[in-house]
């Protein structure tokens, strides 16, 4: 058996290889004539039928399955030939899975067919399959290869992995004789490759911890490596290395390098996109050297430019290829990034159809990377099309299979739209920021790429494209993009910061699941100001639910927290010393009935939110995080814009609606495979769970038509759905790139917000000396009366300013002037006019019939007399002291 200090590939493989007979011979290298060989180049072992001493893997290879007439295929008429096979054969054909991976907590993006099945419960791996044995087109993504797309030949950010599974052996499926007599009749008499062609290479496959593992048999032809077989084989638990009593079939098929293989093109991108290409060939504006683009392509099964020394390498093979630097960027380069587009645009339909948004966070991160990295290309190298259209062409392509593409295509829009003008902005400033760091060095390290793009959101193409403006070779790490990619595995959960330890307690019965608020239970530990109870009816804080708070024993819980499947009660203050929480004794539980009930009801709350938002905004609308509290609760969500007053009204109406008519909640548990397929994965609100049995919360219209069905573990309002009432949305804000707070009450909380809200309309109203329903008109006019000081302000200071740069007012001894002012800003500028000459009188009148005088200290005036004398003809309706007089003219 495995030592399990030999857990890792190379002494794995090593290990392996020491048995071949046992982990790698097949009964079809026995039938057909295969034996075993080891590569002189990179010493690898692997299986032919011809005496060779090269494993002929793509790294030491060339291609040589190149056509000189090509044969163009449809990529779901190629499909089909594919899964026929299988079909044939005893397979089950099923439904992709999404690409955003929401059933697995650790995983952003679907990046292989087998994770589609794969569960995660207590750390162990488990599986749930609608068929056995199965053909899945799963649509996966990756993006460690960003660089690589379009240069290669054949790296794809997403393409489709033909899963070949089989399940549970030997109870059910089959193992490796069958799968490999599978993968030779269709290599040899679908695709066409010939018997002596053949190369099966030795390896391993590992989970990342190693809790899974197995031989694998790669299958290479021509220089092109085919497909990937992998035999699940061990488990490694508790310490232990043991056979896993159901084993596992994991084939991935690639079903690009397929297409490319069979049509011979000299690049994958030319096989996947040939139709669309020819649509769209009429828009570029270059031209291709076949002769010498196949030169390169030959070559560049030996290419890797994220690897170090990646760049030196691409230069290297263009020496060898005759190919001059110019040459390259002119004939070649332009459609490495036509490609990289035609790539990037099909990877952002499929994540943004199954919910997936640019943004600056999780998963969000590469795909904004690409999608800007797809318009610098656009605009570089002046193709007359945009990602809408190649969109469009992709989803036109692929209806055969995928048909929801098509149904996507305006949201697709509305996202780039948004995207575009962002990143627009973004390069307006761009040229600032590079400036400063290329006068300081004429090279950028990986620290430096990553602050630029999450900062600033330049891309390394911008920063190429910048440079060349000023004739500036700039020095990059070859992995530019894998130095500001995020990787496919989800941030983990934050682990418990009380610092108590519970090993071995037993695990604590949940009597809040029965909705319970009394209970007498028994004391396990009490340690300071911490409790554990053998069962308790108080909720602990999870799902973003607050904690259920009360009394246990008189004295007061301030807080309650899970670890594992022990709950901790936080006291007010420390028991440890009291008798009543002696180990093994008795005490009262008192729940907050008030708090525990206003909790319920904005968590149902939160999750019709979610139901509005997903119909309202649409399916890319998933939760991001909830808060349910006592007084209020909020849920973000994921969108592309902030939302509008008419979104707002919306969402509150597509709640208050169904609250109206009448909702039914019910919470029950289900089987997990039974809930996906009954439900689908939007179940997965809060993202994967880690259980086989889960616990469902489905609200429903009284008629029975479904509004929400979510996975969760928190306490809802079934059976007393009228305690809702309403839902009122108290405001929404922008919390982060990409995500949008809905603040929110509801029930008694809701009531509570009306009163204060209605409470400080009503003071606002006995202020402003009104009702309640003129208060809006009131404060309307106060606004526009402050707009009008305003404007009267600068213009006063302005007509001021004009006067003193003048000198009129200050050289005559009486100023009598009409100005389009009001008076308070009249008595300001007669004020400083009179203050400068102070042997003058000034009067300023306005059309209103406004007057204001003042006589300066040495003039003599009486400002009262003054306007009377100057004013004989009208009526002077007001008064004053011999220095100051103002009033009305009648």
């Amino acid at each position: 058996m495995i030592d399990p200090k030999d857990l890792n590939k190379p002494s794995l493989r090593k290990e392996f290889a020491k048995k071949p007979e046992e982990y790698y011979a097949v009964e079809l290298f026995k039938k057909e004539g295969f034996s075993r060989h080891t590569c002189k180049i990179c010493a690898k072992n692997f299986w032919a039928t011809e005496e060779t001493q090269s494993c002929k893997d793509s790294s030491h290879t060339q291609y040589s399955f190149f056509r000189e007439k090509p044969r163009p295929i449809r990529y779901c008429d190629f499909w089909n030939d594919f899964a026929g096979f299988f079909k044939r054969n005893g397979h089950e054909e099923v439904k992709r899975y999404p690409v955003v991976s929401r059933w697995r907590q650790d995983l952003y993006f679907t990046i292989a067919s087998i994770q589609d099945f794969q569960r995660i419960e207590n750390g162990k791996m488990g599986f749930e399959y609608s068929a056995n044995p199965l053909i899945v087109p799963q649509v996966c993504l990756r993006f460690s290869d960003i660089q690589n797309v379009g240069v290669t030949g054949r790296h794809f950010t997403g393409f489709t992995m033909g899963g070949q599974q089989s399940f549970n052996y030997p109870k059910e499926g089959y193992w490796k004789d069958r799968t490999i007599e599978l993968n030779f009749d269709y290599l040899t008499k679908v695709l066409g490759v010939k018997k002596s062609e053949l190369i099966y290479g030795e390896d391993v496959w590992a989970m990342g911890d190693f809790s899974e593992f197995g031989p694998s048999l790669e299958s290479f032809a021509m220089g092109a490596e085919l497909v990937n077989s992998v035999f699940t084989q061990f488990e490694f638990m508790n310490g232990r290395v043991s056979e896993l009593p159901g084993k596992v079939v994991d084939v991935g098929w690639g079903f690009e390098r397929l297409m490319w293989f069979y049509s011979g093109f000299d690049t994958a991108y030319e096989a996947v996109f040939y139709y669309i290409l020819r649509k769209i060939q009429g828009r570029i504006d270059f031209e291709v050297d076949n002769k010498l683009f196949r030169k390169f392509s030959a070559l560049s099964s030996e290419l890797d430019v994220t690897e170090r020394g990646g760049k030196t390498k691409e230069h290297a093979l263009l020496k060898k290829a005759g190919i001059t630097q110019q040459q390259y960027e002119n004939g070649i380069r332009p459609l490495q990034a036509l490609y990289a587009a035609l790539d990037h645009a099909r990877t952002l339909l499929f994540a943004i159809t199954d919910g997936a948004l640019p943004s600056n966070i999780g998963g969000g991160y590469n795909l904004r990377i690409i999608l800007r990295r797809s318009l610098s290309f656009i605009e570089e190298y002046g193709f007359r099309f945009d990602l809408n259209e190649l969109a469009a062409l992709q989803a036109e392509d692929l209806k055969g299979i995928f048909p929801e593409l098509s149904d996507n295509l305006d949201l697709f829009a509305k996202v780039v739209d948004i995207e575009a003008r962002r990143y627009a902005r973004t390069r307006e400033n761009a040229g600032k920021v590079i400036d400063a760091i290329l006068s300081k060095s004429e090279k950028i390290d990986a620290k430096q790429l990553r602050t630029l793009y999450e900062s600033n959101g330049i891309t390394p193409e911008l920063i190429e494209a910048e440079a060349s403006k000023k004739n500036v070779r700039v020095e990059m790490p070859d992995s530019s993009y894998e130095d500001i990619i995020k990787g496919d595995f989800a941030s983990k959960e934050k682990g418990s910061k009380l610092e108590v330890d519970v090993s071995g307690l037993q695990k604590t019965e949940q009597l809040y699941y029965k909705l319970a608020e009394q209970s007498i239970s028994k004391v396990l530990l009490a340690q300071k100001n911490y409790v554990v109870l053998d069962a308790t009816p108080f909720y602990p804080e999870g799902g973003g639910q607050e904690a259920d708070h009360g009394t246990i024993s008189g004295v007061q819980v301030a807080d309650v927290q899970k670890i594992g499947e022990v709950i901790v009660h936080v006291m007010k203050d420390d028991v440890s010393a009291s008798k009543e929480f002696m180990d093994g004794a008795s005490v009262e539980c008192r729940v907050d009935g008030e708090r525990r009930r206003r909790l319920m009801v904005h968590h149902t709350s939160v999750h019709l939110m979610s139901a509005a938002a997903r119909s309202v905004l649409g399916k890319h609308a998933w939760q991001e995080g909830t808060r349910k509290s006592y007084d209020k609760a909020h849920i973000d969500i994921a969108h592309y814009d902030k939302l509008s007053g008419e979104d707002v009204n919306r969402l509150e109406g597509f709640i208050n609606s169904n609250l109206f008519n009448g909702i039914k909640v019910t919470v029950k548990h289900m089987d997990r495979k039974q809930a996906e397929s009954e439900y689908g994965f939007e179940i997965y609100q809060g993202h994967g769970v880690p259980s086989k049995s889960i616990r469902m919360v489905i609200i429903e219209s009284k008629d029975g038509r479904l509004i929400d069905a979510e996975a969760c573990g928190g306490l809802h309002v079934a059976g007393m759905e009228q305690a809702i009432g309403t839902v009122k949305i108290r405001g929404t804000e922008r919390i982060s790139d990409g995500v949008d707070r809905i603040e929110l009450v509801a029930g008694s909380a809701a009531l509570d917000y009306f009163r204060s809200t209605l409470g400080t309309l009503s003071e606002a109203a006995s202020r402003l000396n009104c009702d309640v329903s003129g208060v809006s008109g009131k404060i309307e006019k106060l606004m526009a009366d402050n707009r009008a000081l305003i404007k009267d302000s600068a213009q006063a200071d302005g007509i001021y300013q004009d006067i003193i740069a003048s000198g009129d007012m200050f050289a005559k001894k009486e100023v009598i002037m009409e100005l389009g002012l009001g008076r308070e800003h009249l008595v300001s500028l007669a004020t400083k006019a009179a203050s400068r000459n102070k042997g003058s009188v000034v009067m300023l009148t306005n059309p209103a019939g406004d007057v204001v005088c003042i006589a300066g200290d040495g003039s003599g005036a009486n400002a009262v007399e003054f306007i009377k004398s100057h004013m004989a003809k009208r009526k002077f309706l007001g008064g004053g002291t011999p220095r100051f007089a103002q009033g009305k003219i009648a």
